[in-house]
Order: structure tokens, then sequence, then C-alpha cells
């Protein structure tokens, strides 16, 4: 009996550390974003990028979710993602822009070490997850989802 007891201390203790991290990372940024919400700055940042957003099926705000995955880290971008009201559809087209391009200033360097170079990597990432989420906007309009 001891012998399953050690294994699912340690997972449990492993557990509540990724957790903890988790925690420190989201709930920060979750309270900044409440901020600058009441200070009207996620309003100014959505009206400006509404329009560019809206080919993604997107509204302003999640250019502030992207920009996070993109510079910063998925789980930042998780945090700011736990504050909006989006809809199914609108989550699966950033789920899709940030799984394939997120966190750009680490993953480019360590691409680079396969001979591909930095800013070949960082636009080819960009610009392929720029093109995913325009097309799966326009599918989604296409069967009516959109």
């Amino acid at each position: 009996m001891s012998s399953i007891i050690e294994p699912v201390k340690t997972g449990l203790l492993k557990s509540f550390r990724l957790l903890w991290l988790l925690v420190k990372i989201i709930v920060p940024i979750s309270c900044l974003v409440a901020v600058f919400d009441y200070y009207g700055i996620i309003g100014a940042v959505a009206g400006f990028f509404s329009p560019a957003m809206a080919y993604f099926g997107l509204p302003g705000e999640a250019t502030i979710v992207l920009l996070l995955s993109f510079f910063v880290n998925f789980y930042a971008a998780l945090g700011v993602l736990t504050t909006m009201a989006l809809s199914s559809q609108q989550i699966t087209v950033l789920a899709v822009m940030i799984g394939i391009c997120h966190e750009l200033p680490m993953e480019t360097v360590v691409c680079s070490y396969t001979g591909l170079p930095i800013p070949v990597s960082a636009l080819l990432r960009l610009f392929t997850a720029l093109g995913a989420g325009l097309l799966l906007n326009m599918i989604y309009i296409l069967v009516g989802g959109g």
C-alpha cells in the first residue's frame, strides 16, 4: 500500500506547484485587465483594433489576448481570456491563432538553432496564425456559424 502513497503524494505536490504557478500569473493579469477596463484603456484599444479584428470574427478586445500570447506567454493570455465573454467560435479562432504563434521571442530563438533565421521564423508564424484565423472565420461564415 505504501508503494502507491508515495507516487500519489509526489504527483499531488507537483500539481499544486503548477497550480500555484498558474495562479501567480493568471490572477495578477486578470486584475490588471480589470483596472485597465475601469480606466477605459481596454475600450480604447478595442476601438482602435475592432476593424481589423472583425476579419477574424473577433472583438477588438481580443487584440490584447493575441498580443500577450504572441509576446509574453500563453498563460498571461489565458488570464485575459477568462475576463472576456466570447462565443465558442471566437474562442476556437483565438485558440488556433495562439497555438500557431505563441511566445515569439523565446521560440524564434529556439527555431534559430535549426538554421531558420529569427525574422523569417517570427514572420512565418505570425502570418500563418493570421491566415489560419482568417480562414477559420471564413469557414464559420460559409457553414453558417459566423
